[in-house]
């Protein structure tokens, strides 16, 4: 059968945290679509320093191809835009006084920098790019977004190993950009619920109030994770594995699995070929009458012919 489950699908909606401004939300999205860090600077009108580290960052040509890989955002610590350094320490939860500051803000809006300017320049620059990740082109980023998308797709029709399979390009990017941590985080709800699922399949001891052909069914689903995820959740197929393990210790048990068995393939055979899974799920009611396989096949037949169990 189709592994579904009561996961909500997954939203592209974009980040409608507090505003710092429209010019340094419109650099800071921007960035963090691609995975590229932000180098802010904040000084006061009057600070003595902060011109001299502007010019450094602007126009040492030994910095220039370190600059260039982040998106610099200078602020206001004083005057009229003073507001912008306001909401920058709301957001960043920083309260010094210090002038200039620099800080360095990753692709997933985690603050890896926030102190006065460090001597070494050069040095620092590279140390904060190698922990930032691999930045990605805009047309990857669009990539990964649709990817998203169709994972969400098949999420809702309850295609959890197809919806999975969606982002795994984007899961195995070594990048803090937000389509990647987005399909991360997509990856690891689905695997939680999964997870839970195969644990609810046990089902309590001394459970008495689930049919045959409830728990045959949510045997048939440990089944499919076992078979389906090996290789883009292989925690949920290592657990579904070991459950079916516990299933197998009785002959009850064996019989349950064995039933389960038949019905994932006969679902699997249903999505490549109608007639095919019509003809698996016959053979199942032929073999096995009067038993909780028979009937969930039986009420699966109606739906064979649309393509789905």
């Amino acid at each position: 059968m189709v592994m579904a489950a009561a996961f909500m699908p997954w939203s592209l909606a974009a980040d409608e945290k507090i505003t710092i401004s429209e010019q340094v939300d419109a650099v800071m999205n921007q960035a963090a679509r691609l995975g590229v860090p932000v180098l802010a600077v904040a000084s006061t009108d009057s600070c003595r320093e902060a011109p001299t580290l502007k010019r450094q960052l602007a126009g040492n040509p030994a910095l220039q191809p370190l600059v260039s890989r982040f998106a610099v955002v200078e602020l206001r610590m004083s005057g009229d835009d003073k507001w912008e350094w306001k909401r920058w320490q709301d957001r960043f939860d920083t309260h010094r006084r210090n002038t200039p500051q620099v800080f360095v803000i990753r692709a997933d809006g985690r603050m890896m920098y926030g102190n006065d300017p460090p001597a070494d320049l050069a040095g620092f620059l590279r140390e904060q790019l190698d922990r930032s990740g691999q930045p990605i082109a805009a047309r990857q980023a669009g990539q990964f977004e649709n990817q998203l998308e169709a994972a969400s797709r098949l999420q809702a029709e309850g295609d959890l190993a197809g919806a999975v399979g969606a982002v795994m390009p984007a899961v195995r990017m070594p990048s803090f950009a937000r389509p990647v941590v987005q399909s991360i985080a997509f990856r690891a709800a689905v695997a939680e619920g999964l997870l839970e699922r195969i644990r609810q399949a046990a089902g309590p001891a001394g459970e008495e109030d689930v049919s045959a052909t409830d728990r045959l069914a949510r045997v048939e689903e440990v089944v499919a994770a076992s078979e389906q995820f090996v290789a883009t959740l292989p925690e949920v197929a290592r657990a579904a594995n070991k459950q079916l393990a516990d299933f197998n210790r009785d002959a009850v048990g064996k019989e349950t699995v064995r039933q389960a068995q038949l019905l994932h393939r006969a679902a699997v055979a249903t999505r490549r070929s109608p007639d095919r899974g019509h003809a698996l799920y016959r053979q199942i009611i032929a073999v096995h009458p009067d038993s909780p396989a028979a009937d969930l096949a039986a009420k699966r037949l109606g739906g064979v012919a649309g393509g789905s169990p």
